[in-house]
């Protein structure tokens, strides 16, 4: 079976999902969106794009919402005629988001979240997508302890083993979602998108694409805190 990658890239549009208020930020996010706070001087949205950028990904939009005036002055001075901002709205449901603008568009579709930074492979992910076309993709990361786990005999609480912050064998969703047209129909027979997503897992008509590499999201300032030393593997 032959992909052609690069072709399935120029039709492919991105809606990198920035609207939301970011409230367990607060009060960093009283004056900012949260896709515009800076670690090491660069706005999480930037690593975003960037890294989007970087496999020559055509058809950018950012679905914006909270502060749109800041998105939407952000990507004027860094990306201008690069990348595309739409207001989707402020109280608005991720769902809603999505559907506001596959309305608009033909082809693939591809969400990531504003607040996440992954070092995915899209090139990889396209591939396993194409091979997978009658599915819709998520993208999941291990999850890992942040805690040494120890495994206690039942009956005398001796311990039998300790794993300092092992990998759990638990697998979470880190945006990266690939879909085609025909799922876009489906999205107003739901009122979340997290219900959509649960349909299509319960119908099996959904694969999970693995990212081994690095993740980091940014949703409490502790989480912040971490990123700042976590950029660094970014770099």
């Amino acid at each position: 079976m032959t992909l052609n990658i690069g072709q399935f890239k120029k039709n492919l549009t991105v809606i990198v999902l920035c609207g939301g208020k970011g409230q367990r930020l607060r009060p960093l996010t009283s004056d900012i969106p949260k896709p515009l706070i800076k670690i090491r001087n660069k706005a999480l949205l930037e690593y975003i794009i960037n890294h989007l950028l970087k496999f020559n990904i055509k058809n950018i939009i950012v679905a914006s919402g909270y502060k749109n005036h800041l998105i939407k002055k952000f990507i004027s001075n860094k990306y201008k005629n690069k990348v595309e901002v739409i207001y989707t709205g402020i109280k608005t449901d991720i769902l809603t988001r999505i559907k506001k603008i596959t309305e608009k568009k033909e082809g693939d579709f591809l969400v990531c979240y504003g607040d996440t930074l992954v070092d995915i492979n899209i090139n990889k992910l396209a591939k396993f997508y194409l091979l997978n076309k009658n599915k819709i993709v998520l993208s999941s990361y291990e999850l890992k302890s942040s805690f040494g786990i120890i495994n206690i005999n039942k009956k005398n609480n001796a311990v039998l083993k300790f794993e300092e912050k092992p990998n759990l064998g638990v697998w979470f969703n880190i945006g990266y979602i690939l879909f085609s047209q025909k799922y876009c129909r489906m999205l107003s027979r739901f009122k979340k998108f997290e219900f959509f997503l649960n349909f299509c897992a319960n119908k099996k008509l959904m694969m999970s694409f693995k990212h081994p590499g690095k993740h980091i999201t940014v949703n409490t300032i502790t989480e912040l805190e971490n990123a700042k030393s976590q950029i660094k593997k970014f770099i």
